[in-house]
């Protein structure tokens, strides 16, 4: 009987309720009451009972321990809070960058402080002592940023926002507890001296996990192929790592002793993140237990890795790298050597030629694979709403590549370090850099290379997949992988089928990109798409491309842009990776800002037909027309392109940002009709969507397309001139996607 698995199951278990479920009072009852129903239980002396027994009491454990770690770390910081509040703390990390000047991690009272500063501070250090009256806020309150939950599993506890300039006292030198973060942003620095602009921020995540320096867009292709856990440093780094030791030094006991000292070096600098955390203490142990002539347990092995974690922190439960990890590790134990075994028999891998280890080489990686998704794929597709059904390819084709780039990339910053060759042997391994990148993007165009959870029947396919592995694995006799990997596969295109033939004949749909707007308009196979942008950048190119996907469409007639605002255009990179659009209308009017260029050489990069329009332009389908106003003036980017839409019977009128001014114009040029639908211009600014043209078009409904923001958008004034014409507003921020259909 494996007691430990079973006492940190139960512990993780408490934590978990803790965390999501319970007040506190409650849970300290609950753990009082498990506490003595543990202790009664150790009169009974049956067998069957110690299961109950440690697992009562691994509840009382979790649950105490939850509450006492909010009692006496997190609460005696909540003191802190306040709006205006004096604080004083010791730098623990470097400043990041942020859009209106840098973060900072500090350390309080023994807790972490992230403090947002309005400059940017490249001077500060770890070490260093900031004194600031500042708004401080508990993150279990809600940050205003993310969920709280992800600041708390990361053991952050306060927000903090300058209200003055701060005071600081540098440090002479790093403090030696704070080396591991100097090592980290050192290494980093030197990744970007030597390795040439394309490759630097692939190397930088590979190595340290810091993504920020690679492009939204690789990082998407590597998420579409199922390679995005090579950013997310865990098990594999770590394993890579220990491999050299062992390679290096002969005896067992010398590897393990550096080993060790390796891996825990390199988890401090990666500031012992759970899924770094977890592989080291797992490696740990498999390097010890030869050692001391003890047999290593994997399900034991990960449960005390497990309840390692959660005693430093109970709310790392809540962290996805978390629960990803663990559930990759579990499904790698229990079924990656029963795949592997199937796929070796099948092939024939037995042979010890050279043929025979490639053929197993590829069957470890395939069996791996499909391990690991087994259980992680329910959280990927919860969470990021993809399933990658390229992943094994792409792993067979490239995980041992970018291994051997790992490896190599930290001999390259190694001899960087000591002779001046680091640069040349930088430049030789961007090339393999390159080649991996070329062949991510190519397998993520593949199609169907990923599809999207959303929608009913794509749900419904993963949770017959389930019932079909379940089924499968619970049959002794008559179990062919083939012919589970068919019905998969049959119930797959039935999903995708549906998806299309249930697509509506036509419909209207505002996307929720934030401060931005992306509209889409789709009749039969007739698609058009009016702005592409928002306030999270390429992601909202991306959404807007999924929007498409999740239907089966991967083609798009037409884009149309009203004008060059970032909050318009800024995903259009994006759409044009993952769409096949035909033409792409463009306002000829002036831009200060650049982006009517970068959107030109975008376009044309991707194959794009570009029209200017300089005259009205009409575009008609099967129940369907498209109308696009020129522009009345070149003057100013809010006199733009309109878009009359006709969906049917219902009339639709998208602005852009025009002025109250344009659309007095507007009025006096066309005759416009009453509207079913107007989309409020300029995000609800009160300089758009005027008292004239609500009483000329008289729209049945009103959609406003706005995210968080400071200027007050939809303002209560243009609130009030709708509501004057009875219309009904619906608005993104409040209600997400917002879909018409015919």
């Amino acid at each position: 009987m494996r007691k430990l698995v079973i006492f940190s199951g139960a512990f993780a278990v408490a934590a978990a309720l803790y965390v999501w479920a319970l007040p506190q009072m409650l849970a300290l009852a609950f753990g009082i009451a498990l506490l003595a129903t543990g202790l009664l239980l150790l009169l009974l002396r049956k067998e069957a009972v110690k299961r109950i027994r440690i697992a009562a009491l691994g509840l009382a454990a979790g649950m105490l321990w939850s509450c006492g770690y909010e009692t006496f770390q997190i609460e005696p910081l909540r003191a802190l809070c306040g709006e205006n509040a004096a604080v004083t703390a010791e730098v623990s990390g470097y400043p990041e960058r942020t859009e209106y000047g840098c973060r900072v991690e500090t350390t309080i009272r023994g807790g972490t402080m992230l403090l947002y500063l309005d400059g940017a501070y490249e001077q500060l250090k770890p070490g260093d002592v900031i004194t600031i009256q500042a708004e401080v806020v508990d993150v279990s309150q809600g940050s205003g940023e993310s969920e709280s939950l992800y600041f708390q599993s990361k053991d952050i506890s306060l927000l903090a926002f300058q209200n003055e300039a701060p005071q600081i006292s540098t440090s002479d030198a790093v403090p030696l507890k704070y080396y591991p973060t100097y090592l980290t942003h050192a290494l980093r620095q030197h990744i970007t001296k030597l390795f040439p602009e394309d490759a630097e921020g692939f190397v930088r995540a590979l190595l340290t996990g810091d993504k920020s320096g690679a492009d939204y867009t690789v990082q998407n292709q590597m998420s579409i192929t199922g390679l995005s856990h090579v950013f997310s440093v865990s098990g594999m780094h770590v394993s890579l790592l220990i491999g050299f030791f062992m390679a290096l030094f002969r005896k067992k006991r010398i590897a393990a002793v550096c080993g060790i000292a390796a891996m825990l070096l390199f988890a401090a600098m990666l500031g012992f993140a759970p899924s770094v955390t977890r592989a080291v203490i797992m490696n740990a142990i498999l390097l010890l237990a030869p050692v001391f002539k003890r047999e290593n347990d994997p399900a034991t092995t990960l449960s005390f890795a497990l309840l390692v974690i959660l005693l430093g922190n109970p709310w790392a439960i809540a962290s996805l790298s978390l629960q990803l990890s663990f559930f990759a590790m579990a499904g790698i134990f229990l079924f990656a050597p029963k795949i592997y075994g199937r796929i070796c028999k099948r092939l024939k891998a037995d042979r010890k030629d050279f043929s025979g280890k490639v053929l197993r080489v590829a069957a470890l990686s395939i069996a791996t694979t499909f391990g690991a998704t087994s259980l992680t794929l329910p959280l990927i597709a919860v969470n990021f709403q993809t399933v990658s059904l390229i992943a094994p390819l792409s792993n067979l084709l490239l995980l041992n590549l970018i291994s051997v780039i790992f490896a190599l990339s930290f001999v390259v910053l190694l001899v960087g370090m000591i002779v001046p060759l680091g640069t040349m042997l930088a430049w030789l391994l961007s090339w393999p850099i390159r080649l991996v990148l070329l062949l991510v993007k190519g397998l993520s165009k593949v199609p169907y290379a990923a599809i999207y959870i959303g929608n009913a029947y794509m749900v419904a396919w993963l949770v017959v997949v389930y019932i079909l592995l379940l089924t499968f694995f619970l049959r002794k006799r008559g179990r062919r992988v083939w012919y589970l990997a068919g019905a998969a596969a049959a119930t797959l295109l039935c999903a995708i089928a549906f998806s299309a033939l249930d697509r509506p004949d036509g419909s209207f749909t505002m996307l929720d990109v934030g401060q931005g707007q992306s509209i889409v308009l789709q009749s039969g196979d007739f698609t058009v798409m009016v702005d592409c942008g928002g306030d999270s950048g390429k992601e909202d190119g991306e959404y807007a491309a999924r929007s498409l996907l999740i239907s089966g469409q991967m083609q798009l007639d037409a884009l149309i842009l009203t004008h060059y605002d970032d909050d318009h255009t800024c995903g259009i990179e994006q759409l044009f990776d993952r769409i096949d659009v035909q033409y792409i209308f463009l306002p000829d009017i002036s831009d200060d800002s650049g982006r009517r260029e970068e959107v030109v050489l975008a376009a044309q990069e991707a194959g794009v037909i570009i029209h200017y329009v300089t005259e009205d332009i009409t575009l008609e389908a099967e129940n369907a027309v498209v109308q696009i106003l020129m522009p009345l003036s070149d003057s100013s980017d809010n006199e733009g392109l309109c878009a009359l839409m006709s969906l049917g019977e219902c009339d639709i009128l998208v602005t852009g940002d025009m002025s109250i001014e344009s659309e007095y114009r507007l009025l006096e040029k066309y005759d416009l009709p009453d509207l079913e639908v107007l989309v409020a211009g300029h995000h609800g600014s009160k300089y758009s969507t005027s008292e004239a043209l609500l009483q000329t078009t008289q729209p049945e409904t009103v959609l406003i397309s706005v995210g968080k923001n400071s200027y007050g958008h939809p303002t209560q004034v243009v609130l009030d001139r709708i509501a004057s014409i009875g219309a009904v507003v619906y608005r993104t921020d409040l209600d997400g996607d917002i879909t018409i259909t015919r």
